[in-house]
């Protein structure tokens, strides 16, 4: 993929501004903790939050649209480690969409002005065709 570091910086000429927002790395991917901070939720119900929208999320597949990660090797020493997940892009943003605050309404936002210029395009691009 075209997506390498240049000069210590990662090229985000590729990511839209809410990935670059979401911190997406070059494979697509964030970090359910990135993801978290984005939001701006209570650092103290971090773990609740990954319960209820990642681990027991009906509409989520582990392996598909998250994988859970071990920080720093704590698996090894800690019976309890932090929690985190790398989630995909297309999930961080759908989670991003679900969060009845500030941020979340920004994300509504977004993609509904998003879509509304692909819906005027469209509507440009048949304008113009015979």
């Amino acid at each position: 993929m075209d997506e390498l570091m240049k000069n210590g910086t990662m090229d985000t000429s590729h990511l839209t501004p809410i990935e670059i927002a979401l911190g997406i790395d070059e494979n697509g991917m964030t970090t359910a903790r990135k993801l978290y901070e984005f939001l701006e939720m209570d650092k103290s119900h971090y773990s609740r939050w990954v319960k209820s929208n990642i681990t027991e999320n009906q509409f989520a597949d582990e392996g598909v649209d998250y994988w859970a990660l071990a920080t720093n090797g704590e698996r090894d020493s800690n019976p309890n480690p932090t929690q985190d997940f790398k989630i995909t892009a297309h999930f961080a943003k759908k989670l991003s969409m679900t969060q009845k605050n500030h941020k979340g309404e920004a994300a509504r936002d977004y993609f509904t002005k998003v879509e509304d210029g692909a819906k005027e395009m469209i509507l440009r691009m048949q304008e113009m065709s015979p």
